[in-house]
């Protein structure tokens, strides 16, 4: 998914595919599912803290300022955004810094967590998988990570020169359409089968 997004009035490309887990992994030693799980997290404890503030306030009567409200995320969330939003910039646009000191440089400060929730965006679309698998073997509650999506990658026979032309959704779907072929569907009667009851 390729995407142009507006910094204080300049507009930059980014860029989202199935190679950004590895790229990620590589430069930073680090899981992207992993840190994209723990920053929605935290989006969505500061998402609800803000919500019962408002009701607070028009329960009192008084104006929520969101100036005042103070964003709780951890620093090292906000880290790790800084560390993805990086990557897929500089996979939209290869000519960006490869040290992300310099590339943080051409922003004003804060700027760059503006773009936050178009981040997350991308990052939802890339996921975003349509297939649904036929047979359920069992509950799991295994949490997808990087090196789950590349043994994914290699069973479905995906070379790292592919990821970069494939979303994470579209592979999750691959996978689940190669085991679909597995399931022992229902045969379907013809008409000689229907003759001789």
């Amino acid at each position: 998914m390729r995407k142009t997004i507006t910094i204080n009035g300049t507009e930059y490309k980014f860029k989202s595919s199935a190679a950004i887990p590895r790229i990620y992994r590589l430069k930073f030693g680090r899981d992207i599912f992993v840190d994209m799980q723990k920053i929605e997290k935290q989006i969505k404890i500061q998402e609800k803290l803000k919500d019962e503030m408002q009701k607070k306030c028009a329960k009192e009567g008084t104006e929520f300022d969101e100036s005042k409200f103070e964003s709780g995320i951890p620093i090292e969330s906000l880290e790790m955004f800084e560390n993805i939003a990086f990557l897929m910039h500089k996979h939209g646009d290869p000519d960006q810094p490869d040290d992300i000191n310099e590339w943080l440089d051409q922003f004003e400060t804060f700027d760059i967590y503006e773009i936050l929730p178009e981040i997350m965006e991308m990052w939802k679309s890339e996921n975003k998988q349509m297939s649904v698998p036929k047979k359920k073997e069992r509950e799991i509650d295994r949490e997808v990570n990087t090196a789950l999506f590349m043994l994914r990658c290699a069973q479905c026979g995906i070379s790292i020169s592919d990821l970069d032309l494939l979303s994470i959704g579209m592979i999750n779907n691959m996978f689940i359409e190669m085991k679909n072929d597995e399931y022992d569907y229902p045969k379907i009667a013809t008409q000689e089968d229907i003759d001789a009851l």
